[in-house]
């Protein structure tokens, strides 16, 4: 094999090799239950709360609940990427997020509602 050929094919080897993890993660489920922790964008302290996530066709729905409140949306996802729009059904606060898919199931990401001038952030864990 010619020097050409050799660096050829370590090249696209490594490519692939480097490739794989995130094609793989592509086909990860996203539906079920996750611990949420997250903080508003621009203000201190934490929050906690549960999402479920469920898929119909391809859309995702998502059920926030948490410290009072419960919030509705729907996402759509793009390779690792999950966008979602929700709205708090009683006080109709809606907001946009985006979240990043990690290779341990989970999900990060940051979000801001309508009007804000800070995002805030987001952790999702898989529950078991």
């Amino acid at each position: 094999m010619n020097v050409a050929i050799r660096r050829f094919a370590l090249g696209a080897g490594l490519v692939v090799g480097l490739a794989a993890p995130a094609f793989a993660q592509a086909g990860l489920d996203l539906t079920g239950n996750y611990l949420v922790t997250g903080q508003n964008g621009g203000e201190p302290g934490t929050y906690a709360a549960d999402v479920a996530v469920t898929l119909e066709g391809d859309v995702y729905h998502l059920d926030w609940t948490g410290q009072g409140q419960k919030v509705e949306g729907v996402g759509l996802r793009l390779g690792d990427t999950l966008a979602v729009t929700w709205q708090d059904p009683s006080s109709k606060e809606a907001a946009v997020a985006v979240y990043i898919m990690m290779p341990d199931g989970g999900l990060k990401g940051r979000w801001a509602p309508i009007g804000a001038k800070a995002a805030g952030t987001e952790e999702w864990t898989r529950k078991p």
